[in-house]
């Protein structure tokens, strides 16, 4: 009877330790990812809507992380058209010649990247806004930050983010909120 017990112990922590040790994870590698986007930006505060009614551009950025998490830097440009309507007041500060103008502003961003079910995504970006008018000499940096969400589908990713600055040489601070719309290639290494 006791050499039962002992080989049935035995068998229990036998199977035990192979199943334990067949639920550990081996080495895991991380996740590299490489986007390039198109972006398309309509003005969403008043402020900017009246300094601008829309901007297209682009991003190309990378991606590293364990699991379902990357942390992603990227760079871009949006050239924000300003009609030549516009008529600089006193809140802006920004003088224009009667000619139709474009702010360029260039985001360089860090953030990270969750994935949440399949290809469903969220992102929240800090970074800098480098800006510069076409007609004026103002030029600067201000902060940046961004929020969106998007789906990866493949190589395709389509995405939406809300995205804030301040306007960068303006006597009084101006805020630059900007709905985006995004679209582009994302490859997974």
């Amino acid at each position: 009877m006791r050499k039962i017990i002992q080989f049935s112990f035995f068998c229990m922590t036998l199977a035990l330790s192979m199943k334990a040790s067949a639920q550990l994870p081996g080495p895991k590698l991380p996740k590299v990812l490489a986007f390039a986007n198109f972006t398309y930006a309509s003005p969403s505060n008043s402020d900017f809507k009246n300094i601008s009614n829309n901007g297209v551009g682009f991003e190309a950025g990378a991606g590293i992380g364990m699991g379902k998490t990357l942390i992603i830097a990227s760079l871009g440009q949006i050239s924000y058209n300003i009609p030549n309507t516009f008529i600089a007041t006193s809140t802006t500060g920004i003088a224009f010649t009667s000619s139709s103008s474009h702010l360029k502003v260039t985001p360089l961003k860090v953030g990270i990247r969750r994935y949440l079910i399949g290809g469903l995504f969220l992102n929240g970006n800090l970074g800098v806004a480098m800006q510069k008018y076409d007609n004026s000499t103002v030029t600067g940096s201000t902060f940046l930050y961004e929020g969106g969400a998007g789906w990866k589908i493949g190589f395709l990713e389509l995405g939406a983010a809300y995205t804030g600055f301040n306007l960068a040489g303006t006597s009084q601070p101006v805020t630059a909120n900007a709905l985006l719309l995004k679209a582009g290639l994302a490859i997974k290494l």
